[in-house]
């Protein structure tokens, strides 16, 4: 079993989302595999953002119970894998003595030449639009992680 810890900015948007999906897809298919999420910038207990918790209802994905978590504050030994949104989110997770292997960022394949972004886009303060293209994006690059688990 791993237990995984998904890693965004303010952990209201992508992390939560990433968290819930991969439970889901664990569920569902009956893995051992367990996600949580935390956030580089953030204050404990926010909820979810509100578009985050209605694209996952849109999904059959409960996330009203969701609380953000402060990073530094996790105990980083209850996780085998730490799953991050981008590389600099990636590089504070090593600065808090997480080594490299144990770091995965999730990466989106480019849809035309002109796509350069990296990582996931952040979809805080956009429209139902900019979260449901997250969660399309979430869905299929941990499809892909779970298959390495």
């Amino acid at each position: 079993m791993k237990n995984v810890l998904f890693v965004c900015t303010g952990n209201t948007c992508r992390s939560p989302m990433a968290e819930a999906i991969f439970n889901d897809i664990c569920e569902k298919n009956g893995l051992p595999h367990h996600a949580r999420s935390a956030g580089v910038a953030t204050v404990n207990g926010i909820p979810a953002a509100k578009n985050a918790i209605e694209t996952m209802a849109n999904m059959g994905i409960d996330l009203t119970q969701h609380k953000a978590r402060f990073l530094p504050n996790v105990k980083l030994s209850d996780y085998d894998l730490f799953v991050t949104m981008n590389y600099d989110q990636a590089t504070l997770v090593e600065s808090l003595g997480v080594p490299k292997e144990f770091i995965r960022v999730l990466e989106k394949a480019p849809t035309d030449k002109y796509d350069i972004e990296i990582g996931i886009a952040d979809p805080f303060g956009g429209d139902m639009l900019a979260y449901k293209k997250c969660a399309e994006d979430l869905k299929v690059t941990i499809a892909e992680l779970i298959k390495t688990l």
